[in-house]
């Protein structure tokens, strides 16, 4: 995607938001002929291309439902509502769009902070939410709510199928450098974790804010701790910078593993050039995954982009969309209440394969990977799927804390 810089994003949130648990509102059947999902994309700021690409993938998913002649008998149509990824003006877009616009249903909301907020709202507005960015833990932990449906993996998720590739990876001093919010932590202690069971040593640990545009200072303190692999969480912009700026001091060459968690994407590839080869980074989503409904998917979409093919953030938008069909059609209603019901514990064949929606916390169960970026018989840079971890090995067990 040429058009394209922005890297990956996984779980953009900060922690400490307290969601209320809620039951999907009753309401009788729905019986009108077109359902209506509200899609809720970032529309300015550091985010809105993946805004863009999320709103992409739910009109793709909607247009393809359509044409074969929609969802248990009824039409799919978007109604877009843009934010600025702040989680008041989320929750007033969805306010919009259910009580003004008719929406019951919500997706392309961006990170995990919005899905907190909105969380708390959704039992009110008697609306799904159908996440397929926001990572976080929580979500899905003390947060879970029972409108709300988590098709992406959860940062624990794909760190267990990293951690897994630990021990096999180059390098026995690691720094870490992380985004300054939940994720960031997160995933530095499940890598600290992982880091203790293989033998390996953390010699630096550093967070940088959100929206940083200058780590010299961050870049400084790795190359003095002397370690010889990095873990780095940025995302965004924040990846774009740091990516260039360690390039500036010719980290890389120091590490014998650079490991990402959501900082290098496809998007990124033409951008960064070869300063990325040989990078490893979280793979959540392998277009070359070798089942039909992916081939399908990837070959229609790129048909449709000029031969782009999709990435993270359109597939997993695809698959929440898709999640959602599946529960209009398991409960041949688009009732909230009657979709909830049938997807709690659903299985049913995906782009990434067979997958279930659990219904303990509404976490869909599904594989990760690890990548590495090579250059592919085209002499371009593609990430190479390193090692796979089935969902059912990296799930954690539902949260206690939990109640849905």
């Amino acid at each position: 995607m040429a058009s394209k810089f922005w890297t990956a994003l996984s779980a953009l949130m900060i922690g400490g938001l307290v969601v209320a648990c809620g039951t999907p509102g009753s309401a009788g059947t729905d019986t009108s002929d077109v359902v209506k999902v509200a899609i809720i994309p970032p529309s300015s700021g550091a985010l809105a291309q993946f805004g863009s690409d999320a709103a992409d993938a739910w009109q793709f998913a909607v247009d393809e439902v359509n044409a074969s002649g929609g969802i248990a008998g009824r039409q799919i149509e978007l109604v877009r509502v843009d934010t600025d990824a702040t989680p008041a003006a989320t929750v007033r877009a969805a306010r919009e769009a259910v009580t003004q616009r008719g929406a019951s249903f919500i997706g392309a909301v961006m990170t995990s902070t919005e899905h907190g907020a909105l969380n708390a709202q959704l039992p009110g507005l008697n609306a799904l939410s159908f996440n397929g960015l926001g990572k976080d833990d929580a979500l899905t932990g003390k947060d879970c709510n029972a409108n709300a449906f988590r098709a992406v993996q959860s940062t624990t998720m794909d760190m267990n199928a990293l951690a897994a590739s630990l021990a096999e990876l180059p390098g026995e001093k690691w720094a870490i450098q992380a985004v300054d919010y939940s994720t960031g932590h997160t995933s530095a202690e499940i890598f600290k974790e992982a880091a203790a069971k293989a033998g390996k040593t953390v010699v630096l640990e550093q967070y940088a804010p959100l929206n940083t545009t200058e780590f010299g200072s961050y870049i400084s303190k790795i190359v003095a701790s002397d370690a010889d692999a990095l873990f780095a969480v940025e995302f965004g912009a924040d990846g774009i910078a740091f990516v260039n700026q360690a390039a500036q001091f010719n980290l890389a060459d120091r590490f014998e593993t650079v490991l990402g968690f959501n900082m290098v994407s496809e998007p990124l590839f033409d951008a960064l050039g070869d300063k990325i080869l040989g990078y490893y980074n979280n793979l959540g989503y392998d277009v070359n995954g070798n089942n039909a409904l992916n081939t399908k998917f990837v070959a229609d979409w790129a048909a449709k982009h000029g031969g782009e093919k999709p990435y993270y953030v359109v597939a997993d938008n695809y698959l929440a969309a898709q999640v959602l069909f599946e529960g209009i059609e398991k409960a041949n209603s688009a009732d909230p209440a009657d979709v909830s019901a049938a997807l709690n514990d659903l299985t049913f064949d995906s782009i990434v394969g067979e997958v279930t929606m659990r219904g303990g916390d509404h976490q869909l169960i599904r594989p990760s990977y690890l990548g590495k970026i090579v250059k592919d018989g085209n002499g371009a840079l593609a990430f190479e799927a390193a090692t796979a971890s089935a969902g059912a090995d990296i799930i954690p067990p539902v949260d206690p804390a939990c109640v849905l």
